[in-house]
């Protein structure tokens, strides 16, 4: 009988002191995962290597900005464009830079007037695109994200 006890009491112990009911008891609380993502902006600009080393995430925008308006006007200041009329417009290029960095031609807003006076203008901003260099692409959640946006070009002669 003696022997019955001491066995039992050996297996009690040996099984009360089994780490594999701890971990049945303790279960791990699930991390929630934010599902709610603002797709109007990023957490990041694109960017052109000149503006990476900006510490502030404002004063990379204005340097992306910057940059690429700099970067179409230079472009477009190395053709003659020359209209018989007096042209004073704003037409509206919206830009593509997708997640490998590249930049393509959206769209373009442009009025029937200056489309007749300047027929070549859309091709001269695909080709200005062309030259661009390529960029850092944005990021949103670590990730790099397609991004849109219109840059504005003001016609004047």
């Amino acid at each position: 009988m003696l022997k019955q006890v001491f066995s039992f009491l050996a297996c009690f112990f040996l099984v009360v002191s089994c780490s594999y009911f701890d971990k049945i008891q303790k279960k791990e609380a699930i991390p929630e995962v934010d599902t709610i993502v603002d797709f109007s902006k990023v957490d990041a600009f694109p960017l052109f290597l000149n503006c990476k080393d900006i510490p502030s995430r404002e004063k990379q925008q204005v340097c992306f900005q910057l940059e690429m308006a700099n970067h179409i006007y230079a472009a477009l200041k190395s053709y003659s464009l020359s209209t018989k009329t007096s042209l004073n417009d704003t037409v509206f290029v919206k830009l593509k830079v997708d997640t490998s960095g590249l930049t393509s031609l959206s769209g373009i807003q442009i009025s029937e007037e200056t489309k007749s006076l300047l027929p070549q203008f859309d091709s001269l901003i695909k080709v200005s695109l062309q030259k661009l260099p390529k960029l850092e692409p944005a990021i949103k959640r670590d990730m790099p994200v397609t991004t849109e946006f219109t840059l504005p070009i003001i016609l004047k002669n």
